[in-house]
């Protein structure tokens, strides 16, 4: 249930495009690292989650974070293909907390809080939850690392980050508009 939720979900689309930009090693295991703890918080405290953080505070945020990678994407400096070996910066935490924050209050989420309490087995929901997470968005992000080098690096540039926007617009617009 919980991977075909994620199918096509605004975080499979992230992931994608994300990794355009990163090694898709680093993205998969960031997006893993962010589903386990995002499944676990769904299953142990989701409901406290949505009690003190009204979920029109995280979808906004989620929103404008969307908007800003876009930008960031098209106007960013870009970096050396290839990093010197005294260059230790990672992108994992940046695609961890993109992830993150989009995904919180997601359906996937909503619905892995659902299926712990109509199943009462707290660690096979979140064991199945995070494994269906971690698949449909490694395929994600494997597609957007064959994407990259199928096609221009400007134009996967500009796609991604019109990607990120269109995304950050519409979340906004569902929440102030539509």
């Amino acid at each position: 249930m919980i991977a075909v939720a994620e199918l096509g979900d605004k975080t499979q689309l992230l992931t994608f495009g994300l990794a355009t930009k990163y090694s898709a090693r680093v993205v998969i295991a960031a997006v893993a690292c962010a589903s386990a703890l995002l499944m676990a918080l769904a299953v142990f405290s989701g409901e406290l989650l949505n009690r003190f953080i009204p979920l029109i505070y995280i979808q906004t945020l989620s929103g404008i974070l969307f908007i800003i990678f876009g930008l960031w994407i098209i106007f960013g400096r870009e970096e050396e293909e290839e990093e010197t070996e005294t260059d230790n910066r990672s992108p994992f935490w940046l695609v961890f907390t993109a992830f993150l924050l989009a995904e919180l209050g997601d359906k996937t989420q909503i619905a892995t809080l659902a299926l712990t309490a109509q199943y009462g087995t707290p660690f096979q929901v979140w064991a199945g939850a995070t494994l269906a997470m971690i698949v449909v968005n490694s395929i994600g992000a494997l597609a957007g690392k064959w994407t990259k080098d199928l096609i221009p690096a400007r134009a996967v540039k500009l796609v991604g980050a019109a990607m990120f926007i269109i995304f950050g617009v519409w979340t906004l617009g569902e929440l102030f508009v539509w």
